[in-house]
Parts: C-alpha cells; sequence; structure tokens
C-alpha cells in the first residue's frame, strides 16, 4: 500500500509539472492570452477533479477498477483519469461509456 500511495504522490507531482510544461514557453513569448487560457483550463480541472481528494481514495480507486480483468489493458494514467472523473460526480452511465471506449482503444 505504501508504494501504491508513493506513486500517486509522485502522479499529483507530475501533474504540476505538466502545467508548468503547457505554459513556459508562452509566458517567454509574452503570450499572455495563451498562458491565462493554459492556467485557467489546469486550474478548473484540478480543482473539478483533484483538489479534495486524497492519494488513498485514488489508490483505492484504481485498485477497484483493476479488480475488473477487463480493465488491466488500460494505462494507468488513463485509470486514474476514470478514478477522477467517478469521484467528481461523473453520472454512472457516461462513466460505463467511457470506461468501454478505454477498453476499446486500450494499448
Amino acid at each position: 500500500m505504501i508504494s501504491k500511495l508513493n506513486y500517486m504522490t509522485g502522479f499529483f507531482d507530475g501533474m504540476e509539472l505538466g502545467n508548468k510544461f503547457s505554459y513556459w514557453d508562452t509566458v517567454k513569448e509574452k503570450n499572455s492570452s495563451c498562458s491565462d487560457r493554459s492556467i485557467q483550463s489546469y486550474t478548473k480541472y484540478k480543482n473539478k477533479y483533484v483538489s479534495n481528494v486524497t492519494n488513498g481514495q485514488l489508490v483505492d480507486g484504481v485498485d477497484e477498477f483493476y479488480s475488473d480483468y477487463r480493465n488491466r489493458r488500460i494505462t494507468v494514467d488513463n485509470a486514474v483519469w476514470l478514478v477522477m472523473n467517478e469521484i467528481g460526480g461523473t453520472p454512472r452511465a457516461q462513466i460505463d461509456k467511457m470506461i468501454e471506449n478505454w477498453r476499446r482503444y486500450a494499448d
């Protein structure tokens, strides 16, 4: 369990670095409109899907997700996204459709 919690900590840290990667060049180019939109988009999704979620919740959700053998070909980052949607209140029918699509197109 500790290694899974550590993984999720790294996942969240990666999100923060990814956020910075998404706007650093636009700041250098003084393209504040693009930079502002990038930051607003990141903040919107972070607030909706991540702000009140703990590492433990995600670990439990991902464990439950992968307990279904049909989901095992779906990569962890996509599994986390699907679990975040569940926690964030996406309707069950929509979640089921998303999962079916990820299963169909998994690498």
